[in-house]
């Protein structure tokens, strides 16, 4: 029996599989949902947005491997916010200090990872972000932390990873700018400015 065929066969088997599965390949598309929006302001006021990127290079797990934005996270998450503002009217300045209201927001840490088994592979996503409001010269400022876990069946793909990160953002960024302490924050500023 002439085993060169299988061989090959199995080689080629192989490559094909490393090839799928090799997650250093992977992109993932930020585009989550920035909910509850529309409590933030008057549509009257002048709304200033910045979102930066504070994070410190971390060494990557043992085992664990990072997967890459498509885009600078930063301004994906500042253009979406702004987009979403827009979408609900309110008038978009760049200049937080000229701003009725100013929304900052700082990534601290937002990471997605790859953690490898025979069949099923597990995606993990990160996010820290120090969410700031300013309003008539008072500020408010959080930070907000969450963490999500998902099982995908093997080869992981992009559309895995995008899901994850996007699912989390979307909860956090909704639980954010609904939080009970923002609202009596906001509420109190407008009662001082007359609105």
């Amino acid at each position: 029996m002439n085993l060169k065929p299988i061989k090959y066969l199995f080689l080629i088997a192989s490559l094909f599989i490393l090839t799928a599965c090799n997650p250093d390949l992977l992109k993932y598309k930020l585009d989550p949902d920035f909910g509850s929006l529309e409590q933030l302001a008057g549509k009257s006021e002048i709304v200033a947005v910045q979102v930066s990127d504070k994070r410190t290079k971390q060494p990557i797990p043992t085992g664990d491997i990072k997967l890459a934005p498509m885009e600078d996270e930063a301004t994906i998450l500042n253009k979406r916010l702004i987009e979403q503002m827009k979408d609900l009217d309110y008038k978009i300045i760049n200049k937080p200090l000229l701003a009725d209201l100013a929304i900052m927001m700082d990534i601290n840490e937002l990471t997605v990872s790859i953690q490898e088994s025979t069949f099923k592979s597990t995606v993990k996503a990160n996010s820290v972000f120090t969410l700031t409001i300013r309003r008539n010269g008072e500020e408010w400022r959080k930070i907000f932390r969450a963490a999500r876990t998902q099982e995908v069946a093997n080869p992981v793909n992009q559309n895995d990873a995008t899901g994850v990160i996007n699912q989390l953002l979307s909860k956090q960024l909704s639980n954010a700018f609904s939080d009970p302490a923002l609202m009596e924050f906001l509420s109190k500023s407008a009662q001082q400015s007359g609105l």
